[in-house]
């Protein structure tokens, strides 16, 4: 599918939401210099003819010219026959899934970067998508700025990818990594996220690990063929009874400072891989990792993703992770994709096939970190000594070992509170 109009013209695009990342994609589309950049790379540079916005008479920090036109009728809109390519941009999955719908069915193609939308949707708008014969892209749905989809479906398609992983979410990261260095409590960090902009007011789909889920669900799919349950992705450690809360909400910093007393520290980690009998093994929860790893090295908003195949090994892609401009560069880039006649972000694999069962990857044996305060002086009954990898005051790292051994040996010393992280790179897993 060849979404360039004939005879080399620019695409004429769409753009629906002039936000955070809306509007520096908006000042580049208007922006002399950098057509200029785009033209000197043999690319025809497209040109914004139209914004969609709820409030047309807010202001939003940029001019648009009169030859823009505005409306807040934004299906309307992405059906429109003058455009060739809309950009999505308003966020959320009824009226944005509306609009993407809309331009679908028109014969638009689309760019997105909205991760709640394609990882909610994605196989029906996969198939929508390749029924219209249009483009769908979304590499701005992972990781902001950090180029991944693209390498993993291109560049790593020689390879059997077993594995992937990564730090996706730089809200999460940014609190806990300020947990880490300075003491704080959660609710202290997380508060001053939301003052200084880094998180949202309304941050749990960030910090319950839904949206690190909604970014596996799409890399699941590039690597291994399948669109996941995203809600069948867990999303909470274990604690001694049940679940702890899910994502980062019940990390507490006596247990980051007692992680670091043994060389770990605790980051959300999002993680895929193939299981042995077809599916996935998956899970989205904090995990203990060492310190020194390139998982632990992972700071304030960086995101890192690692893919593991055959035979490349392992590769990493490291970088900002949020923020207008760098997610605008992964917005942009698609456009041009599409302006060089290059198809949805899936090309050239196959119809993604139905979605097996996700497995949690926390049933088999494994490591695990533990803290509790009742190990004060380093006194560690024997039950957990036999299991006991390395300790200190206050924690634990196990061997590998079942859940339900483990729970079964901290019920016995009333250990009822405790949250099970499980470990990354040390012992299984």
């Amino acid at each position: 599918m060849d979404p360039q109009p004939p005879g080399g013209k620019s695409l004429r695009v769409a753009l629906l939401g002039l936000g955070n990342v809306g509007r520096p994609v908006a000042e580049r589309l208007l922006d002399a210099t950098w057509r200029a950049i785009v033209t000197s790379r043999g690319v025809t540079a497209p040109v914004l003819v139209a914004v969609g916005v709820r409030h047309p008479e807010r202001a939003r920090g940029i001019e648009l010219p009169d030859s823009v036109r505005r409306t807040d009728n934004l299906v309307a809109l992405a059906a429109d026959p003058e455009i060739d390519v809309v950009i999505e941009l308003i966020g959320g999955t009824e009226e944005a899934g509306a609009a993407v719908d809309a331009a679908i069915a028109a014969g638009k193609s689309v760019v997105t970067g909205n991760k709640a939308l394609i990882a909610a949707s994605g196989p029906r708008l996969e198939a929508a998508a390749r029924a219209a014969g249009v483009a769908l892209r979304f590499e701005a749905a992972v990781a902001g700025g950090v180029p991944i989809l693209g390498p993993l479906v291109h560049d790593l398609a020689a390879n059997r990818i077993e594995a992937v992983r990564g730090i996706v979410n730089g809200t999460t990261n940014h609190i806990l990594t300020a947990m880490a260095r300075d003491g704080r409590s959660y609710d202290d960090v997380l508060d001053e996220a939301i003052t200084r902009g880094y998180a949202e007011s309304n941050p749990s789909g960030d910090v319950e690990g839904m949206d690190a889920a909604n970014k596996l669900a799409i890399l699941a799919r590039l690597a291994f063929g399948e669109w996941p349950d995203v809600r069948a992705l867990r999303r909470e450690t274990p604690a001694v009874r049940g679940n702890a809360a899910p994502g980062i909400t019940a990390i507490q910093t006596r247990e980051l400072t007692r992680a670091a007393d043994l060389g770990l520290t605790i980051k959300l980690v999002a993680r895929v891989e193939r299981s042995p009998e077809g599916g996935f093994v998956a899970a989205v929860t904090p995990a203990a990792v060492p310190i020194t790893s390139a998982l632990g090295q992972t700071m304030g908003v960086t995101n890192l993703v690692e893919v593991i195949g055959t035979p490349v090994g392992r590769v990493a892609f490291r970088g900002p992770g949020a923020g207008g401009d760098a997610t605008s560069s992964s917005i942009l880039g698609d456009v041009l994709a599409l302006a060089r006649g290059e198809g949805s972000t899936w090309d050239p694999l196959p119809v993604a096939a139905a979605a097996r069962e996700v497995l949690d990857d926390l049933n088999d044996p494994r490591a695990w970190f533990f803290a509790a305060a009742d190990l004060i002086g380093g006194h560690v009954p024997t039950r957990l000594s036999e299991i006991a990898l390395a300790t200190s005051d206050e924690a634990i790292v196990t061997r590998p070992v079942a859940l339900e051994d483990l729970r079964a040996r901290l019920l016995a010393f009333d250990y009822n509170d405790v949250s099970l992280y499980p470990v990354l790179e040390m012992g299984q897993g």
